[in-house]
C-alpha cells in the first residue's frame, strides 16, 4: 500500500463558479506529506517526489456553453486539462507531476468559461486523488536492488570498459566476456541491456546474481543508492535490511547465491541491495536478495579485532 496518499469528495451540492477551484467536503482516505486547504481547495505536496493525480467530476449542467472543462494547475505553472463534451456526465483527468523541489500545491478549477451546476441525484460530484508512486516502486526489495544495481553498472562501463568481466546468474553457466557498455530503450530508467563481448552480447540483468572482475579491483569513486527514506516496512525491502544489518565492511564470508555461484572474500562495500568484495586485484559486486546462504568466517585476525582480507574466490557447481 502507498504511505502518501489523499482522496477527496465533493459531495455537497454547490456549483463551482468560472476560475474556481472545486472545495472538496469530505476526505476519505489521507496518509503521509500531503495536506489539503478546504477553504481555497488547495492540495499541499510537502514532499519531493513523483505524485500521480486522478480525478472525475460530474455535472449537471453549464449555462451558455456546450462542453466543460476543468484544469487541475499546479503552484509551479503546470496545467493538465479534462473535458466533457456535453454538460451532463462524467468527466476523468489523470496528471503525474514530479516534485523535485516542495511544497508544490495544486487545485482542480473549473476553466468551462461559466458556473458548473451539479445534480442531487448524484452523491459524489467529484473526486480526487493523490499518490506518492515513487515509493510505490522502492516497495518491492528486487526492484530496488535492481535500481542499486543499474546504478553500479552505469559507473561501471565506464571506469571498466574493455575490462573481462565474469557473469554469474540464475542460470548454472558462467559467462565471460569483455565489458562494453549498457543499453536502454527510450523511457526506459532500470534494468538495462549489458552489452559484452565480440561480437556484441546482451545480457539479462534482472537475471545477474554476481559481477566478478578478475582483473580489475574496486574503485573508490563509485558510488551508491541510499535507501528509500523513510524505509518501507514490508517483507520485501526487509529483506535487504536484514542482508545490510546482519553485515559489516570488513566480514569475511562464504556464501552461495543463484542457483549455485559459491563465493567468498572480504565485504569491502555494504550497501542496500548490493555488497562489493574486493582484494588486491579483483572485485566482485552480489545482489543481495539473490543470496542463498551466507556464512561469515571467523579468521584468528577477525577473533582479535583485526581486519583480515581474503582473496576472492568464486565458483558454479
Amino acid at each position: 500500500m502507498a504511505d502518501t496518499l489523499l482522496q477527496m469528495q465533493k459531495s455537497y451540492n454547490d456549483p463551482v463558479l468560472n476560475n474556481n477551484s472545486i472545495l472538496f467536503d469530505e476526505v476519505i482516505n489521507f496518509d503521509g506529506d500531503l495536506a489539503y486547504n478546504p477553504f481555497n481547495g488547495e492540495v499541499g505536496i510537502l514532499a519531493t517526489g513523483l505524485y500521480l493525480i486522478d480525478w472525475f467530476v460530474a455535472p449537471q449542467s453549464a449555462p451558455g456553453v456546450t462542453s466543460v472543462m476543468f484544469k487541475l494547475i499546479s503552484s509551479t505553472g503546470q496545467e493538465f486539462e479534462s473535458n466533457l463534451p456535453s454538460k451532463t456526465g462524467n468527466m476523468c483527468g489523470m496528471a503525474v507531476i514530479d516534485v523535485e523541489t516542495a511544497p508544490v500545491t495544486i487545485k482542480l478549477v473549473n476553466r468551462s468559461n461559466t458556473t458548473v451546476y451539479f445534480s442531487d441525484a448524484v452523491h459524489a460530484k467529484s473526486n480526487l486523488r493523490v499518490v506518492r508512486i515513487d515509493r510505490i516502486a522502492s516497495d518491492n526489495s528486487r526492484c530496488f536492488a535492481m535500481d542499486q544495481f543499474t546504478h553500479v553498472l552505469e559507473q561501471l562501463v565506464d571506469l571498466y570498459a574493455g575490462k573481462t568481466v565474469m557473469i554469474f546468474s540464475t542460470r548454472l553457466a558462467a559467462v565471460t566476456g569483455t565489458l562494453l557498455s549498457l543499453y536502454k530503450a527510450p523511457g526506459t530508467s532500470s534494468a538495462p541491456l549489458m552489452i559484452i563481448g565480440d561480437p556484441p552480447t546482451a545480457m539479462n540483468t534482472t537475471l545477474i546474481t554476481v559481477l566478478y572482475f578478475p582483473d580489475s579491483t574496486f574503485d573508490e569513486s563509485i558510488t551508491f543508492l541510499p535507501p528509500p527514506n523513510p524505509y518501507p516496512q514490508n517483507c520485501e525491502m526487509d529483506l535487504i535490511k536484514n542482508f545490510h544489518d546482519y553485515l559489516s565492511e570488513g566480514d569475511n564470508i562464504f556464501a552461495v547465491s543463484g542457483s549455485a555461484t559459491e563465493f567468498s572474500g572480504t565485504i569491502t562495500k555494504n550497501e542496500y541491495g548490493i555488497i562489493v568484495l574486493a582484494d588486491e586485484a579483483t572485485s566482485m559486486y552480489v545482489i543481495t536478495p539473490y543470496i542463498n546462504t551466507l556464512e561469515i568466517v571467523e579468521t584468528e585476525d577477525n577473533l582479535m579485532g583485526k581486519a583480515s582480507k581474503t582473496p576472492i574466490t568464486i565458483k558454479t557447481e
